[in-house]
Order: C-alpha cells, then sequence, then structure tokens
C-alpha cells in the first residue's frame, strides 16, 4: 500500500508542475503582457519610463526561465501565490479570507451529496424500469441539464417569493463558520448546489449498480438463496462503491466551479465572487492564485480517491504494481 501512495504522489507532483508552469506562462498572453502589474499599480502615473522602473523594481524584467524557478521556488517551498496590485494585498491573504467561506459550502453540499445520492441510486437500480424509476430519472436528468443560475432564480423566485419564506441571500460578512451558526440562510445555496450534485451521482451510481447485479458472482449468490436485500446491500453496493468514490474525487473541481455561479447568484462573499471580480477588474495574480488553489484541491481530492480506492479494492494496487 505504501508503493502505491508513494506512486500516487509522484503522479500528483509532476501534474503540479506542469500546472505551475502553464499558471505562470498564462500572464504573458493578457493586454500588457508581463507588465500588465505595472499598468495596474501606477494608475495615473504611466509612461514608458514609469513602466520600465516600476517592472525592474519587482524584477518582471528577467528572463523566462529565471521568473519561473523564482515563481516555483516561492509556490512550492514557500506557498506564495503572488501579490494582488488591484487590491494592494497578497493573493495569500485574500484567498485566507474567503476559502474558508467556500469550502464549508462546498463540504456541506457533498455531505448531503453523498446522503442523498448514493441510497436513491441503489433505490432506483432495485426497482428498476418502475414508475419512481422513471420519475427519479426524469427528474435527475432535469436537474443535470439546467444551468446553475436558472435553478438559483427558480429557488429564489419560489422560496424567497412565494411559498414560506427563506433568506435568499446569507448575510454579508459573515465568519466561515456561521453555516452552522445561522444554518437556516444556507439552506437555499447549499441546496441549490447539493442538487445539481445530487442529479449526476444518482445516475451514475444506478448505472453502477445496475452493471454490478448482472455479473456471475451475483447470480450465484442469489442461487445460495440470498435474499434480494442481502445480494443489494453485501454484494452489490460494496463493488459499486470503487467508481463512486473515483466520481467523488473528481467531483471536488466540479463543486467549486459551481459554489462559484452559487455565491455570485445568492451574493455570498466566498471564493467564487472573489473570483468573478478579480476576473473583471483583471486581477491576473488573484485569478491565477485561485486556479493554483483550485488545482491543488482538485489533485488531493483524486489521491484521496485513488487511496480510497486501493483499500476498497486491493485488485487496484496489485494491477498498479505490475
Amino acid at each position: 500500500m505504501l508503493t502505491f501512495i508513494i506512486r500516487r504522489l509522484v503522479q500528483s507532483a509532476i501534474v503540479l508542475m506542469i500546472i505551475v508552469v502553464v499558471t505562470f506562462t498564462l500572464p504573458y498572453f493578457q493586454p500588457h503582457g508581463i507588465y500588465a502589474p505595472a499598468y495596474a499599480a501606477l494608475g495615473s502615473r504611466i509612461n514608458p519610463l514609469n513602466v520600465h522602473i516600476w517592472a525592474q523594481q519587482h524584477g518582471l524584467t528577467q528572463s523566462y526561465f529565471v521568473r519561473l524557478v523564482k515563481y516555483a521556488d516561492q509556490l512550492i517551498f514557500h506557498f506564495n501565490l503572488g501579490h494582488s496590485f488591484k487590491q494592494s494585498l497578497s493573493v495569500n491573504s485574500i484567498i485566507a479570507l474567503y476559502v474558508p467561506r467556500t469550502v464549508w459550502l462546498a463540504l456541506s453540499a457533498l455531505i448531503f451529496t453523498i446522503i442523498i445520492a448514493i441510497p436513491l441510486g441503489i433505490f432506483q437500480a432495485s426497482r428498476r424500469n418502475t414508475v419512481v424509476d422513471y420519475a427519479a430519472t426524469g427528474t435527475a436528468f432535469v436537474l443535470y441539464a439546467m444551468p446553475a443560475f436558472l435553478l438559483c432564480m427558480l429557488v429564489i423566485d419560489a422560496f424567497g417569493f412565494h411559498w414560506p419564506r427563506l433568506p435568499i441571500s446569507p448575510p454579508s460578512g459573515v465568519a466561515p463558520w456561521a453555516i452552522f451558526t445561522d444554518p437556516k440562510a444556507f439552506i437555499l445555496p447549499v441546496g441549490c448546489l447539493t442538487l445539481l450534485s445530487v442529479a449526476g451521482l444518482s445516475r451514475f451510481m444506478r448505472g453502477t449498480v445496475l452493471e454490478v447485479l448482472v455479473q456471475d458472482y451475483v447470480r450465484t449468490a442469489r442461487a445460495k438463496g440470498c435474499s434480494s436485500r442481502r445480494v443489494l446491500w453485501r454484494h452489490a453496493f460494496r463493488n459499486a462503491l470503487g467508481p463512486i468514490v473515483t466520481i467523488l474525487g473528481l467531483s471536488i473541481p466540479g463543486l467549486f466551479g459551481g459554489a462559484l455561479i452559487i455565491e455570485d447568484v445568492f451574493n455570498y462573499s466566498g471564493l467564487g465572487v472573489q473570483t468573478i471580480n478579480a476576473a473583471i477588474t483583471l486581477d491576473v495574480p488573484t485569478v491565477l492564485g485561485i486556479t493554483v488553489l483550485v488545482a491543488i484541491f482538485t489533485l488531493l481530492g483524486n489521491l484521496m480517491a485513488d487511496v480510497a480506492l486501493g483499500l476498497i479494492d486491493p485488485r487496484i494496487r496489485i494491477e498498479g504494481a505490475k
């Protein structure tokens, strides 16, 4: 198992290095190229001489490879994501303020997604081709195809103005743990993010369980007299967990992407709103810092999914070692 984990860590490190190189290179393609921070910082004092002096003071005139090595060093060994000249703050301090809010929002939605989607998918598989299965499948298809902002607007209209009233926006400037102290204010944003995730995961769980139910060992268990409930939970559920664990690991970037839209619609001051504001104001260091952070979360999610999959199915470790 240790060899398996080390191999996955090496693979993640290689992917992270590729992300670092791409992230470092992207600012060269923005307006004014690599000198864009000088234009953002100088404001009305912009002229060729001042831009050159400012760029020289901040190391922007150094060669591409010299700056790349420095960027990789400060990112990997010091986790320094750069400096926002638009906000006159380090990107680390900006992210430290907004990330916990988004993490709690995405984590809450992930927990509810697991609680709802996995039993729902198993129930659909056990009641396949029935009215309940068709109704759940149709609802899942509608939610899966619906744009996130449209679902949010419909939910706000329904529960914010017509049906039993719920807060349509969490309080501004709340602490990251406000989701526990004022849970009512987070029902709509967490609910929307959960619905968007449940649709896809429940469909995948249903298909995985149905695929397992036609395997030979399931037929053998039934032939030996195992009840349908025992076959479903003892054999089908356990063997269907492998793909589901992988999907959950891959769903992390999707949750952050969905949270970006959810936060913007519900006016929740999280990482999504900050990303949109940074993109609108061309605050490139902040956008790239958030991109690197989400990439790291994605790699950690994939790594945890691989390790969990190796624990669930030892064949994964043995085949990967060959």
